[in-house]
């Protein structure tokens, strides 16, 4: 019984601080959010290593740098555009099925009530009696319709015949338009899904497909230009300390690899 209490105590005395930091970032208590925030921080790390390895180790870049101040201006504008289209990239909506149901829903509600609100005069009258009608028939007959907006919206997409039950999602209950899918890492229906990006984060879909292009062309511009600087550098100090040549070479092959890995994901990308 000491042991357990004595583990108990340590255990509580270890979260403490754990508490501490999740009351002050509430982020960090969702597990989800935390992985999502720790691979962020991985990959910024990354980028960091890979260029600050060039200024510590190229003196020939610094020398470079103080004749063609450009060169560097431009490669560094590059390298922080590629971080910040990442980050809006991973933090855009793809555009989830759910939220489009009901955008419609909600708009096409506001419409029925615009016309029950309005007054329309019939067309007979009896001596001076003016007879008025409070909205009018097509009002009435769209709110008296089982089916929804949406559903209607998403049928006419399709050929004629088509089961609804055929296109309904298993997981959300809800109407799928064609070429959306249930992404079962976000836990929902994506509009025009292409993957679920796990660098990212998140899903590729309507709405960020275009953030996500251009995130793989700068990406993949600086992976281009990182490479050259370090196989420029390999030819000017290939004879220097060994142990720079085997770090400088040992990240020009992992460079080499995330950018056969872009090159190809770039061409073949949807």
């Amino acid at each position: 019984m000491t042991i357990v209490n004595v583990c108990r105590s340590l255990r509580a005395s270890s979260c403490r601080p754990l508490d501490r930091c999740y009351r002050f970032l509430p982020c960090l208590s969702d597990p989800a959010r935390r992985s999502a925030l720790g691979l962020k921080v991985a990959l910024v790390m990354l980028h960091l290593i890979y260029v600050g390895m060039l200024f510590l180790f190229d003196g020939g870049l610094i020398e470079k740098t103080k004749r063609e101040p450009w060169y560097t201006a431009i490669y560094l504008a590059l390298f922080v555009a590629t971080l910040v289209q990442y980050f809006v990239t991973s933090a855009s909506s793809p555009g989830f099925v759910l939220d489009a149901m009901r955008t419609v829903n909600e708009s096409n509600t506001i419409f029925r009530k615009a016309l029950l609100a309005s007054k329309q005069p019939a067309s007979s009258k009896n001596g001076s009696v003016v007879v008025t009608v409070e909205g009018s028939q097509m009002a009435r007959s769209l709110l008296g319709s089982n089916a929804t907006s949406w559903t209607k919206l998403v049928m006419d997409l399709y050929p004629p015949g088509t089961s609804v039950r055929s296109l309904t999602c298993s997981y959300c209950n809800v109407e799928q338009p064609p070429r959306s899918k249930h992404c079962h890492d976000c836990d929902k229906c994506v509009l025009q899904f292409d993957h679920h990006c796990v660098w990212l984060g998140t899903c590729i879909g309507l709405g960020n497909h275009c953030k996500f292009w251009w995130y793989i062309c700068e990406e993949t511009s600086l992976c281009l230009w990182t490479g050259i600087m370090y196989i420029t550098y390999l030819k000017a100090n290939i004879s220097s300390a060994w142990w720079k040549d085997a770090i400088v070479i040992l990240l020009l092959v992992t460079l080499s690899i995330s950018m056969i890995f872009l090159l190809l994901l770039l061409l073949f990308h949807r």
